[in-house]
C-alpha cells in the first residue's frame, strides 16, 4: 500500500501541468501573505483598534492598508497567471529565459483578453480572487499554445531577421505566436458571450457553479457539497476560497430566518484555521509529529493559523498534491459543519446571526458569531474531533516521508544507470521534478561533508598469483542519510555541481594519509591507486599541488594515479609534460578500464604508464566470448612486451581467475578476494588460499 502511494506521489510531482500549478501558487505566497497581513491589520476585531485606525491622521493607516490589499491580493490572478506560466514554460523552453518571458507575457495577455466584458469594458476586480480559475486555465492553455506555434514557426520559417541582437530576433520570431494566442482567446471570449450570454470565461465558470449550487436548496447537503469542492480544489493547488468566493457570497449569503448554513457559519464552524480545518492539522503535528522539520513548520505556521491564514501549512507540508491528506482535509470540515449544524438543529446553539471577519481567531469567532458561549463549546468539540481525525494521517505521512527519500534515491540511481549503459550523462540539478529535488539534496549534503572532510574511502585489495597483496584501489563509498550511493552517480553529481575538484582533493588527502598506515602494516613497497580524470593531469598547477601533497606525506613511491580510459588523452597540450613530472618524482600512473579505446598507445610505448587495468566488462566476457578472450590476451601480451603490469578487475570466481592466469595475467582485483573494505579491515586483511571464493 505504501509503495503504491509513493509511486502516486512521484507521478503527481512529475506531472508538468500539476507541478506548475503547485509551484505557481508557492511563488505567489509572499503576495498572498502580504495581502492577508494587511487584511488582518485592517479588520482586526477589536473596537478600540478600529477606532484608532479611523482616527489616526484622518484614516491614513486605513487607506495605506487598503492600498496594500489592492496591490497584492487585488491582482492575485494576474500574478498567478505569470507564475504558473513561468514554471510550465520550463518544460518547453528550458534555459531559454527570453522565450519563457515571452510565453509569460502571452499568457498574461490571453488572460486579460478573456476578461473583456460584453461592452468591451474591463474592471480591475477581474484581476483579484474572482479570476483565479481563469488564471489557471489561461496560464496552462496559453503557454502550451504559444510554444506549439513557436515550434511550428521555427521548423517551417526560421527567422534570420536583420540585426545581431539575439533578443531582437527572438522578439521578431514570437510575433506570430503572440498574435495568434491573444486573438484566439479574444475570439473565444466573444463566442462565449454569444453562446452563453455571459461576459467572460469567469462569468461562465461562476454561473455553472452557481447553478450547480442553486439546485441544492436543502441543508445541510449544499454545505457538504460546497466544502468537499472547496477542499478538493485545494488538494490540487487551487485556492478554493478564492475560486468559490462568488458562490459563497451568493448561495450562502443568508437572509431567510430559517437559514442555518451561511458564509459566516462556514467560516467559523467548518473551516476552522482555514480550508481543511488546518488548525486541527496544526495541533496534530504539534502533538504526535516526530520529525523535526514538520514540528518547525508547525511552529512557523501557528501564529498565522490562529487567524485562519493557512498558506504556509498547506504549501509547506505540503497538502497540495499529497494523497495522504486528501481524506482528512476534506472530511474534517464536513464533520465540523455537521456537528455545528446538529447543535443548531437540536436547538442547543443559536443560529449564526452576526457576520464575523474571517481573520477572527477561533473561540472568539464562535462567541461573536452566535452571541453565546455555546458557540465556543461547539468550536472546541470540532477542534478536538478534527485533531483526532488528523493524527493517524500525520503518522502515516511521516512513515511515507521516511521511505520516500529511499524511493527517490533508488529512482535516481536506476535512472542514472540506464543512461550510463548508453554512455549518456544526464543532468539533474537543472531539473524541477523529484529527481532534481533529491539530486539537489544529495549535492547539498556532499558539499557539507567535503568541507568537513567526511568523505569515506574504502580499499579493494589487488592480489598477485602468489596470494600477496601488492596494491589496492581507493574507492569512494560516500553515504547519504546512512545509505551508500552508487559511486559513479556521486562523481557525476559532483562534476555537474562544480565541487568535483574539492572532492578529488579530499579523497587524495585521505589516501595519502592512509598510505602511511598501510605501508607500515602490509608492505613498504605497496602501491595505492586513486582515480582522477585526464583533464586534471593537463593542469600544471594541479600536478604541482599533487606532488607537494605526496611529498608532504612522503608517499610518492606508493601513490598511483588511475586515469579512466573513457577520457581521451589526446588534445591535452600539457599532459605529457605533467606525466613526466609525476614520474620524475616517483608517482606512477595507471590506465583504468583499458579495452583499446581512446587512449593513445604512444603513452604505453614510452613507458609513461606503469599499470593497465583491464575493463571489467571485458573481463566478465573472456570465458564466453572468444573475441573478448583474444582482446584480453592481446593486452596482456602487450603489457609483457612493453614492460607494464596488467591488472584484471572484476575477478569474481576461481574459474575466471584461472582463465586470466592462462592468458598470462598475474595480478587480480575483485570479489574473489575481497570487496572494497575500510582501512581498518585492509590493515588486517590476508587473502584466502587460491581456489577459494570469498564472495
Amino acid at each position: 500500500m505504501l509503495v503504491h502511494i509513493r509511486k502516486l506521489l512521484y507521478a503527481m510531482e512529475n506531472n508538468a501541468m500539476l507541478s506548475a500549478i503547485k509551484k505557481g501558487f508557492l511563488l505567489v505566497i509572499p503576495v498572498v501573505l502580504t495581502g492577508s497581513f494587511a487584511l488582518l491589520l485592517l479588520n482586526f476585531p477589536v473596537p478600540a483598534y478600529q477606532g484608532f485606525l479611523a482616527a489616526f491622521s484622518g484614516g491614513m493607516l486605513s487607506r495605506l492598508l487598503t492600498f496594500i490589499i489592492d496591490s497584492t491580493t487585488g491582482f492575485i490572478s494576474l500574478y498567478l497567471t505569470l507564475s504558473i506560466s513561468y514554471f510550465y514554460s520550463a518544460s518547453f523552453a528550458g534555459k531559454n529565459l527570453s522565450l519563457r518571458m515571452m510565453s509569460m507575457v502571452a499568457a498574461c495577455a490571453c488572460f486579460i483578453a478573456s476578461f473583456g466584458g460584453e461592452g468591451g469594458a474591463l474592471t480591475l476586480s477581474c484581476f483579484g480572487t474572482i479570476g483565479v480559475f481563469t488564471a489557471i486555465v489561461c496560464s496552462i492553455l496559453a503557454t502550451r499554445l504559444f510554444f506549439l506555434l513557436d515550434l511550428f514557426i521555427y521548423r517551417r520559417y526560421r527567422s534570420y531577421a536583420a540585426g545581431n541582437d539575439i533578443h531582437f530576433r527572438s522578439s521578431i520570431t514570437a510575433i506570430f505566436p503572440m498574435a495568434v494566442c491573444v486573438t484566439l482567446f479574444a475570439v473565444a471570449n466573444l463566442l462565449l458571450q454569444q453562446a452563453f450570454h455571459v461576459g467572460n470565461l469567469n462569468d461562465l465558470i461562476s454561473g455553472v457553479l452557481f447553478r450547480a449550487f442553486g439546485g441544492l436548496q436543502h441543508e445541510p447537503e449544499n454545505g457538504i457539497v460546497f466544502l468537499v469542492l472547496l477542499d478538493f480544489l485545494w488538494v490540487f493547488g487551487i485556492h478554493g476560497g478564492n475560486a468559490l468566493d462568488p458562490v459563497a457570497q451568493t448561495v450562502f449569503a443568508g437572509g431567510a430566518s430559517s437559514t442555518v448554513i451561511t458564509k459566516s457559519f462556514l467560516d467559523n464552524f467548518a473551516v476552522i484555521g482555514g480550508s481543511g480545518s488546518t488548525l486541527c492539522l496544526l495541533l496534530a503535528l504539534l502533538l504526535v509529529s516526530r520529525q523535526k522539520n514538520n514540528r518547525q513548520l508547525a511552529y512557523s505556521a501557528a501564529p498565522l493559523a490562529l487567524f485562519n491564514i493557512n498558506e504556509i501549512l498547506v504549501f509547506g507540508l505540503p497538502i497540495v498534491l499529497n494523497p495522504v491528506y486528501i481524506v482528512p482535509f476534506i472530511l474534517t470540515p464536513v464533520m465540523s459543519m455537521l456537528l455545528a449544524y446538529g447543535a443548531v438543529a437540536a436547538g442547543w446553539m443559536p443560529v449564526v446571526q452576526q457576520s464575523v471577519n474571517w481573520t477572527t481567531p477561533v473561540f472568539f469567532s464562535g462567541y461573536l458569531a452566535t452571541g453565546s458561549w455555546k458557540g465556543v463549546i461547539v468550536q472546541l468539540a470540532a477542534v478536538v474531533l478534527g485533531t483526532l481525525l488528523y493524527i493517524p494521517f500525520v503518522r502515516l505521512s511521516e512513515r511515507l516521508q521516511e521511505g520516500r527519500e529511499d524511493f527517490l534515491l533508488q529512482e535516481l540511481t536506476e535512472h542514472f544507470r540506464r543512461h550510463e549503459q548508453n554512455a549518456q550523462r544526464p543532468r539533474y540539478l537543472d531539473r524541477n521534478d523529484s529527481l532534481g529535488i533529491i539530486a539537489k539534496g544529495v549535492v547539498g549534503q556532499l558539499r557539507t561533508d567535503i568541507s568537513a572532510g567526511r568523505i569515506p574511502v574504502f580499499y579493494q585489495p589487488q592480489v598477485d598469483i602468489n596470494g600477496k597483496v601488492n596494491g589496492a584501489e581507493a574507492l569512494l563509498r560516500w553515504q547519504y542519510d546512512q545509505k551508500t550511493l552508487y559511486p559513479p552517480l556521486v562523481i557525476a553529481l559532483a562534476q555537474e555541481d562544480g565541487c568535483y575538484e574539492k572532492l578529488t582533493w579530499c579523497i587524495l588527502d585521505t589516501v595519502c594519509r592512509d598510505i602511511l598506515a598501510i605501508r607500515q602494516q602490509i608492505d613498504p613497497q605497496i602501491h595505492i591507486a586513486a582515480n582522477i580524470v585526464a583533464q586534471q593531469l593537463n593542469d600544471p598547477d594541479w600536478t604541482e599541488r599533487l606532488i607537494q601533497l605526496a611529498k608532504e606525506y612522503d608517499v610518492c613511491e606508493n601513490l598511483v594515479l588511475e586515469v579512466t580510459e573513457e577520457t581521451s588523452l589526446t588534445n591535452l597540450p600539457n599532459i605529457t609534460a605533467d606525466i613526466d613530472r609525476l614520474n620524475g618524482d616517483g608517482i606512477r600512473l595507471a590506465i583504468d578500464d583499458f579495452s583499446m579505446g581512446q587512449t593513445s598507445l604512444n603513452y604505453l610505448r614510452s613507458n609513461r604508464f606503469h599499470y593497465v587495468k583491464l575493463d571489467g566488462s571485458l573481463v566478465r566476457q573472456v570465458q564466453e566470448n572468444r573475441r573478448s578472450y583474444d582482446i584480453a590476451g592481446s593486452i596482456i601480451s602487450l603489457g609483457r612486451n612493453l614492460g607494464f603490469t596488467v591488472i584484471a578487475e572484476c575477478v569474481e570466481n576461481e574459474a575466471l581467475r584461472s582463465t586470466l592466469l592462462e592468458l598470462g595475467c598475474t595480478v587480480f582485483q575483485g570479489y574473489l578476494y575481497s570487496p572494497a573494505i575500510p582501512l581498518r579491515e585492509l590493515l588486517f586483511y590476508r587473502p584466502v588460499q587460491q581456489g577459494t571464493d570469498t564472495q
